[in-house]
């Protein structure tokens, strides 16, 4: 959905902040036809501050677009800068959700569609989503021998680029499938990150990454590489 927003948050006032008020704010603001905002919900960012993270829905009925916001007394606003988190609480909130919606899927992913990389019950397991045309995601890859000295890695493929990246997946998954040497399985991965696919690829195997992909797109997954721990999902 193209953005239609186009105004300041800097320090507008509200008297009170309300659900009702916030609403009857944006639809004010907002000048487009038929829209609807619903608060999806709201939270204090700490128990001993005031200030509360407030998600709204945005529709024209079409077209939907959340936008998330501060709000303190009669003021909203943008984001909150922590100094003593040294970042955005805006960040931190919005991983949050995104790592609690895409927990439900992950928890009965099947297996197939994903890489695992390492199997040591000592380490820690880190879930990586990614895409073989990424440029991150290959800078990311370059250093996985000395990341899996600490971690244990499963990979699900969520590119974000086109066809061809969802071809090289396939074939990722396919060539892993059998393979138990975690070597041998990373050979796999990067020869597709470094190269294009050597084999055919159906029409039907890309819808099927294709599926694999927007339902995670679809559950707030925003871009790749995302790297969770394999705990906060299954939390």
């Amino acid at each position: 959905m193209k953005k239609i927003l186009v105004l300041s948050l800097a320090s507008l006032s509200l008297f009170g902040a309300s659900d009702a008020q916030l609403i009857e704010h944006f639809k004010a603001n907002i000048q487009v036809p038929n829209i609807t905002i619903n608060v999806l919900s709201r939270q204090k960012i700490d128990p001993k501050d005031d200030i509360e993270y407030v998600v709204l829905n945005i529709t024209d009925g079409t077209r939907a677009q959340k936008l998330d916001i501060f709000t303190k007394g009669d003021y909203i606003f943008p984001d909150v800068i922590s100094v003593k988190e040294n970042g955005s609480i805006k960040e931190k909130f919005e991983r949050q959700m995104v790592v609690s919606s895409i927990a439900q899927l992950y928890k009965n992913e099947d297996k197939s569609n994903i890489v695992v990389l390492g199997n040591d019950a000592k380490k820690e397991t880190l879930v990586v989503f990614t895409d073989p045309e990424c440029p991150f995601c290959k800078q990311e890859l370059e250093s996985i021998e000395n990341k899996l000295k600490t971690y244990n890695i499963k990979m699900i493929f969520t590119p974000v680029h086109q066809k061809t990246s969802l071809e090289k997946s396939y074939l990722i998954y396919k060539q892993t499938a059998t393979l138990t040497d975690t070597a041998k399985k990373i050979a796999v991965v990067k020869k597709y990150f470094n190269a294009d696919a050597d084999q055919k690829v159906t029409d039907a195997e890309v819808e099927k990454m294709e599926n694999l992909r927007r339902k995670y797109l679809s559950a707030g997954l925003k871009g790749v590489p995302f790297v969770v721990s394999e705990k906060e999902l299954l939390h």
